[in-house]
């Protein structure tokens, strides 16, 4: 509080006061004004302001209290009462925290603050009541210091606008109790943009925007007439456009995108690698070729599949795998790749595509991460946002094939794909392959090359250093982050030589009977397994393979046997015993075509049949012994003039000479490399697996 001397009383000359130093002195005395000894320098009394606006004349206690309330612009007003952090009752609207509140908002409270502040000075030398009129005085007659003056408009502000410049008692008095009973937060003001209520259209303009299709609102408004009450007016384009924006986009495109697609609107979670070593955590997943290359069998174009293995916390890729469609094998060889290539990883994180989800992937014993220690783990369906950074290590695949002039993806210039379609299948027609597609050869050295590009380019997810040779910064490359865990004391952990290719073989669980073990595609036998008999054993095999395959015990893995593919089987009968049982044949049928032709013959003669010691060779006899020669030579043998394949010839005898290969390639039989590449191709065709399904459960009852 401000005291003053008598000296300083004199010089400040107040009306009706004396004006030297010794005449205030005896003033004071004679009237007992409460005063105090000073303890600064200089010593004497001094008095309180607030006594002696109880002693002063009117004339002087206006005078001193203008002097009081007119500091100087420099200095400094008095502290913002502290903001609570309590609720308030009064004030449930508003929120209780500064940083949820409008600018507006908060300016208006700061300014309230700053003139109560102001008010409880004056109060204590003249009183609350008579400090209120004061103020309002000050304000109304500009006399108020200016940094208080230019408060007084955002204190009495509505809704971020301007208020007025004038002061009322009310409002000073509202102030004061809301600012004693809730502290800051009673002098926040409400925000007067309640919300609208919605109109009478609302609902039906909603219920026909909010469609998959996303209808444009031009055309919703052409139909909403229809939809509404007979009363209700349809709104014009603006009012429905600005009913629209005020929405959320949440709210707005709830309907035209399903719960997934509506999450990219909504709030998400970053997910930080930091603290992760190389191979804690490995994402994959498959990415479908958007550039045809040439098909390995038949030369086609084709779009492959590439399954990618990419280390979270270096983004650097150890492993991939290229195939002719999306399955398992490709995503078991490109872990192979990828754990020869750096080491063995520990959590697995991927989609729940049937690739990653299977038995060969993730069983407990038999599956390829259980027998390599790692950990599956699946994000949710439809949630590939959790996957970002393999998904956006898709985009440079894309990226990649844009160099390739068969490039097909959705941006591709449509006119440009079709001149490159009909030129590809030109050069197929004329010469069975085009020079415009890569080879599956060159497509994998390709994929090489792309890949070792990614890994040695800076990356934005990672941290920046300085370039040795430019000296400026930049983010470091997948191969320089790893280079420093490496550094830095990593290892990864290897696969211990001489395991590589038992680890990689998918296992199955089968029953064995009588030293056989039965799969799909065929039976295997080993002697040693005769013991084992009715007991469950894992079988490993090779995809590529089918000759030969390593059982194991189902308790231990303990290796039991090679067992090799139908080695307990041997011919029904001996081959003497066919071909007599061949020319048994062969005679009857040529006693029964010479009864036939004898009887023939009566039917056209007197009616009797003349015994004749020869028979006439004519050329129906010719082509049916030719015929039946034929029959003689196919029963001693397996294949002496195979039926080579025409486009003319029917399904079934296609097949079955597909199926005549297919046996002899897997008896180790020679077969012709134009036989073999014929039924590679013949293989993949949807004709082939039909048929192949009904020889399965119907054997040779097919053909009849």
């Amino acid at each position: 509080m401000k005291a003053f001397t008598a000296a300083e009383l004199a010089a400040l000359a107040l009306p009706e006061m004396p004006t030297t130093e010794s005449a205030m002195i005896r003033r004071a005395k004679a009237e007992e004004w409460q005063g105090s000894r000073r303890t600064a320098r200089g010593g004497g009394t001094e008095y309180p302001a607030q006594a002696l606006m109880k002693v002063l004349p009117p004339p002087a206690k206006e005078a001193l209290l203008d002097l009081l309330t007119e500091r100087p612009a420099t200095e400094q007003l008095p502290a913002v009462i502290e903001q609570p952090s309590v609720p308030v009752a009064s004030h449930q609207n508003v929120p209780t925290e500064p940083a949820l509140l409008a600018d507006w908002q908060r300016n208006c409270a700061d300014a309230r603050a700053a003139i109560l502040a102001e008010l409880a000075i004056i109060a204590e030398l003249i009183g609350v009541e008579r400090a209120v009129l004061k103020l309002i005085k000050m304000a109304d007659s500009g006399q108020m210091r200016p940094e208080l003056m230019a408060l007084v408009p955002v204190a009495n502000a509505r809704a971020g606008k301007d208020g007025s410049r004038h002061l009322s008692y009310r409002t000073l008095y509202r102030w004061r109790t809301e600012l004693a009973r809730d502290g800051w937060n009673g002098l926040v003001p409400l925000d007067a943009a309640r919300p609208k209520p919605a109109p009478a259209w609302a609902a039906a303009l909603l219920k026909l925007y909010r469609v998959p299709t996303k209808r444009s609102l031009a055309a919703v408004l052409e139909d909403l007439p229809s939809h509404l009450p007979a009363e209700v007016a349809p709104p014009s384009y603006d009012q429905a456009r600005r009913f629209l924006k005020e929405l959320s986009i949440v709210d707005r495109e709830r309907g035209r995108h399903g719960p997934n697609g509506l999450l990219k609107f909504k709030a998400f979670k970053r997910r930080s690698t930091d603290g992760l070593v190389p191979l804690q955590v490995v994402t994959a997943d498959g990415h479908t070729h958007k550039a045809d290359v040439a098909h390995p069998i038949h030369g086609k174009p084709f779009r492959p599949e590439i399954c990618s293995l990419l280390d979270v916390a270096t983004r650097y890729c150890f492993g991939w795998s290229a195939g002719l469609a999306e399955s398992g094998k490709v995503v078991m060889d490109a872990i192979r790749h990828g754990v020869s290539q750096l080491g063995l990883f520990e959590i697995f994180y991927t989609d729940n595509g049937s690739g990653f989800i299977n038995a060969a992937m993730t069983d407990a014993t038999l599956g390829m991460l259980g027998r390599l220690g790692a950990t599956p783990q699946n994000s949710l369906p439809g949630r590939a946002q959790a996957r970002g950074k393999i998904e956006r290590f898709q985009h440079f695949w894309k990226s990649s094939a844009r160099e390739l002039i068969t490039y097909n993806g959705r941006d591709m210039d449509g006119e440009a794909r079709r001149k490159v379609t009909k030129r590809v299948a030109a050069d197929i027609r004329a010469t069975g392959t085009s020079r415009l597609l890569m080879s599956w050869q060159d497509f994998l050295a390709w994929c090489q090359a792309k890949v070792d590009e990614y890994n040695n380019r800076p990356h934005r997810s990672l941290k920046k250093i300085r370039d040795a040779l430019t000296g400026k910064l930049r983010h470091m490359s997948p191969a320089e982050a790893l280079a420093e865990f490496r550094a830095n004391g990593w290892e990864p952990e290897l696969v211990p030589a001489g395991t590589m290719d038992d680890l990689f073989r998918p296992y199955e669980r089968r029953r064995t009977q009588r030293g056989e073990i039965t799969l799909p595609w065929g039976r295997y036998f080993h002697a040693a397994l005769v013991p084992f008999g009715g007991e469950m054993v894992r079988v490993g095999y090779e995809m590529q393979d089918p000759r030969r395959v390593w059982v194991r015990t189902d308790t231990d893995g303990r290796l039991i046997c090679i067992a090799e593919k139908d080695a307990n089987v041997i011919p029904e009968q001996p081959a003497s015993a066919l071909e007599h049982a061949a020319q048994r044949r062969a005679k009857a049928k040529l006693k029964l075509a010479e009864r036939d032709r004898e009887l023939a013959l009566a039917e056209l003669g007197t009616g009797a049949i003349e015994h004749r010691p020869e028979t006439p060779m004519t050329i129906e006899l010719a082509a049916q012994h030719a015929e039946l020669e034929a029959e003689f030579a196919r029963a001693g043998t397996i294949m002496t003039a195979p039926i080579k394949p025409r486009d003319e010839q029917d399904e079934r005898q296609r097949f079955r000479h597909a199926l005549t290969i297919k046996q002899a390639i897997e008896q180790n039989q020679p077969v012709t490399a134009e036989d073999r590449q014929w039924f590679e191709g013949y293989a993949t065709t949807s004709e082939y697996r039909t048929h192949l399904g009904f020889y399965e459960d119907f054997g040779d009852a097919m053909f009849l």
